[in-house]
């Protein structure tokens, strides 16, 4: 299905297709993550670019929602679809070179997203409670790269190694849950709404 223009009478605002017109990403990996989860300490990045905001210029042309086939709907979004650039190139003619434009159509966020980030549901990757298990997984790694940088002693202190034979534990049971079906990939589908 391809999105063209809007129904008559919708009026829509600029494309928001990662949060940045109402305030950055309020639920990244469909929750699984916080509106801050993409910071980057110390690599002095603009606020906006930290939090995964990339801004599009664009007038939003529909109105969609992302949908799996087990029933799971994402937030909807505004998007600009399919739209025409003025690119840019070098011609050389009788030994000149000279600048000539292009009009090209060019795939707009909901082209974009339906091809590039509609491959797994977040929430049949991570269902309850295996949500809060993947949490804990990452705080117990975070607090095992803390182990690592202290030098080779806290590394293989016992209070790691319980760390370590806990992420070993959780992730067995990731892989059960994997192979029973529970945690599964089920692609999305960007559906227009009316």
């Amino acid at each position: 299905m391809t999105a063209s223009v809007t129904a008559p009478g919708v009026i829509l605002g600029r494309c928001n297709p990662y949060g940045a017109e109402t305030g950055g990403p309020k639920r990244v990996l469909g929750g699984m993550y916080g509106p801050r989860s993409a910071t980057t300490p110390d690599m002095h990045l603009p606020l906006n670019v930290e939090q995964g905001e990339w801004a599009c210029s664009r007038r939003a042309d529909v109105r969609a929602r992302m949908h799996c086939r087990c029933g799971h709907t994402g937030q909807v979004m505004e998007l600009c679809s399919w739209h025409e650039d003025t690119v840019y190139h070098g011609e050389f003619v009788a030994g000149v070179t000279r600048q000539v434009s292009d009009t090209v159509r060019q795939h707009g966020h909901f082209e974009e997203i339906q091809k590039r980030q509609s491959g797994s549901c977040p929430k049949c990757l991570f269902p309850r409670p295996y949500d809060e298990l993947a949490r804990e997984i990452m705080a117990w790694q975070a607090t095992l790269t803390q182990y690592w940088i202290a030098g080779p002693a806290q590394w293989h202190s016992a209070p790691a190694q319980a760390l370590r034979t806990r992420v070993d534990d959780a992730g067995k049971l990731m892989d059960t849950a994997r192979a029973a079906g529970i945690i599964h990939n089920c692609p999305l589908t960007l559906v227009p709404l009316s």
